[in-house]
């Protein structure tokens, strides 16, 4: 079965054939534009004219608003009860978490509507539809044959069902259509620790491994950080600066999503012990 069909943003795109509904359950039309809340910051959406501005409601509690030529199109929200939010904005699919990530694409085709099974926008997972009954579909995600969540929209409920695995975000509408895309990863799933005592002769030295998508550029990426008994980072090394000398500590394979920790003791001469970073959740891409 042939992946989903994406197209990059660009202007002057067709809107997706997978998602007929023009608003959202929870949507603000233009006519009430304003949703209130504390203006966050801007976006440029798929088509390449229209704007959101994402504007804090709450903790893990968010909004985003379409504008064109200054003019509001409506809005979607998302919220600690509903932690995912989509909708068709002015014919572009926008998605939102209740962390202010936004998620803004332009799809031609889908794959069809009702009961049928899938490949989403990377290629990999798998969407199963079933229907639950009129106008209510459940969308059941997996990858290698392992189940990694699911997303239902109803006429009686949100018009449109949204969720994020990693940096593929699903849009699942009342008829079973589909639309997926592609975005940066989900900095929150995509990060996991896990800590190690270190070879240092201080007693209660450890090194605290993180493990995340590396980014095109910045900060982010794994990293080890080395702390003392107290708690106070003495030395760290990342994606960027992986190896510290000095401390005896060294990262491998940093962009392979499966880094290792390489750490001796300052001058030893014994071969150095090697430690996996912890797993990334299944979905999560090695790069951001």
């Amino acid at each position: 079965m042939a992946a989903l069909a994406v197209l990059a943003p660009a202007a002057g795109a067709v809107a997706a054939t997978g998602a007929p509904h023009t608003a959202a359950s929870g949507t603000r039309t233009a006519a009430h534009p304003d949703g209130g809340g504390q203006y966050v910051r801007t976006v440029k959406l798929a088509d390449g004219v229209s704007i959101g501005k994402i504007y804090k409601l709450g903790d893990h509690h968010y909004r985003v608003e379409g504008f064109t030529n200054g003019s509001s199109f409506g809005s979607i929200e998302a919220g600690p009860a509903k932690p995912y939010a989509a909708g068709n904005l002015n014919g572009m699919i926008t998605a939102l978490d209740n962390n202010g990530n936004v998620a803004s694409w332009i799809q031609r085709t889908s794959q069809g509507s009702g009961p049928h099974t899938e490949k989403l926008a990377d290629g990999e997972t798998v969407a199963k539809v079933s229907q639950l009954g009129p106008q209510r579909h459940k969308a059941t995600l997996s990858l290698g044959g392992e189940v990694l969540g699911s997303v239902e929209a109803s006429a009686d409920g949100a018009l449109y069902g949204a969720t994020r695995i990693g940096g593929l975000w699903v849009v699942l509408d009342i008829d079973g259509g589909i639309a997926s895309y592609v975005g940066p990863a989900d900095p929150d799933r995509c990060t996991v620790t896990s800590t190690i005592g270190s070879l240092l002769p201080t007693k209660g030295m450890t090194v605290e491994l993180t493990n995340r998508p590396v980014p095109a550029s910045g900060p982010n990426g794994p990293q080890a950080i080395l702390k003392d008994k107290s708690g106070t980072v003495v030395t760290s090394i990342n994606f960027n600066h992986p190896e510290s000398t000095e401390w005896g500590l060294k990262m491998t394979d940093t962009r392979t999503g499966h880094p290792k920790l390489l750490d001796r003791r300052p001058k030893g001469t014994s071969a150095p012990r090697v430690t996996p970073f912890p797993a990334l959740p299944k979905g999560c891409p090695t790069g951001a």
